[in-house]
């Protein structure tokens, strides 16, 4: 897991399909969403979006100003209906709140940031 997780850490912002990252860690697909379903009781696409967002959530609290199309692209991310469901899911606000309280400076209703160490929190449980 290991592997993936830096393969992930270096490749998250491009277009990353499941046999890229089995590949990667030399298993096969099936394999790789065995590894994934047991370690975070995702799939592996899921978890990858699930750390898209945290970057994303981190991007929008350091530079609130930029355009928020430019930030989803630099995470890889389309800005999927998807995506927002599931940033509101984790996050407990939508994308546009999040980047208006950080340009107001209104945080204290919105969740706490993701945790520092993104490499590892792709992994944990999501519970956790």
């Amino acid at each position: 897991m290991a592997q993936i997780a830096a393969y992930i850490e270096q490749h998250y912002a491009g277009r990353i399909r499941m046999a890229d990252l089995a590949r990667h860690a030399n298993v096969s697909v099936r394999t790789l969403q065995n590894l994934f379903h047991a370690h975070c009781g995702e799939p592996p696409l899921r978890a990858l979006r699930r750390y898209r967002l945290r970057r994303l959530y981190a991007a929008i609290q350091r530079r609130p100003w930029a355009p928020l199309r430019v930030q989803l692209d630099q995470c890889g991310l389309a800005g999927a209906m998807a995506d927002r469901d599931l940033f509101l899911e984790m996050f407990g606000c939508t994308i546009a709140e999040l980047q208006n309280a950080c340009r107001t400076q209104s945080l204290a209703h919105l969740p706490a940031p993701p945790p520092a160490c993104a490499r590892l929190d792709v992994f944990l449980p999501r519970g956790a």
